[in-house]
């Protein structure tokens, strides 16, 4: 297994900002970037469209194995969906799903993208299971305030017609359902940086985090 030179996590709930950090470090390093979510996400998707019931556990998992995740599937704007969003929380909490996710997401990290200058993964477990390793760690949060106006505009900006109220209810369930799952819940890994985002704007939340990853590579 050839290990990349840096390998970043970024964890933390909805709408905190990790996605939009992760990106930016991903092109301003030459780091491969892979946003974990998109695969639970992904994988609700392909499950909603095939008619299985995401409350079938034992469906659900004996699906997966099947499954060959096409790189357009990840462009597929349903993927924000509260539905889909709603759908991933659901499986995430399946025990034999997130352990086949894990091998994607390690392989992605230390088999894959040996071209790079390492990769950085977002998500909600990344820095405590799934890369428990990393080199720099980042968790990232925001009021639930901000997260549901931060989100509220997104949908409102991708075209769909959404009242607040519901995005705060379903971020208020997502939140919940993350942090009590019993597999792989969401929590800041001991030695993860905290960047609080609810007061800054992402130039001074980059800054922040940029000389944490400037201070490895030096």
């Amino acid at each position: 297994m050839t290990k990349n030179k840096v390998v970043i996590a970024v964890d933390g709930p909805a709408a905190s900002g990790k996605g939009s950090l992760s990106r930016r470090l991903s092109k301003d390093y030459n780091l491969a970037h892979m946003d974990s979510g998109k695969l639970y996400r992904a994988t609700a998707l392909i499950i909603i469209e095939n008619n299985i019931n995401p409350e079938e556990k034992n469906k659900v998992e004996q699906y997966i194995k099947d499954i060959d995740f096409d790189d357009f599937i990840f462009e597929n704007k349903k993927l924000l969906s509260d539905e889909i969003g709603k759908t991933a929380s659901i499986i995430a909490n399946y025990k034999n799903l997130r352990d086949y996710l894990l091998k994607i997401q390690r392989d992605f990290a230390y088999v894959k993208n040996n071209d790079k200058l390492g990769v950085v993964i977002d998500g909600r477990d990344i820095g405590t299971v799934v890369l428990p390793e990393a080199n720099i760690k980042f968790f990232i949060t925001a009021s639930l305030d901000v997260r549901i106006t931060r989100r509220w505009k997104e949908l409102l900006s991708l075209g769909y017609d959404i009242i607040k109220r519901h995005v705060e209810q379903e971020m208020i369930e997502r939140d919940e359902r993350d942090s009590h799952r019993t597999h792989s819940p969401l929590f800041a890994a001991p030695d993860a940086i905290l960047l609080d985002t609810t007061k800054l704007k992402f130039d001074q939340v980059y800054v922040l985090a940029k000389k944490y990853v400037e201070v490895f590579l030096s």
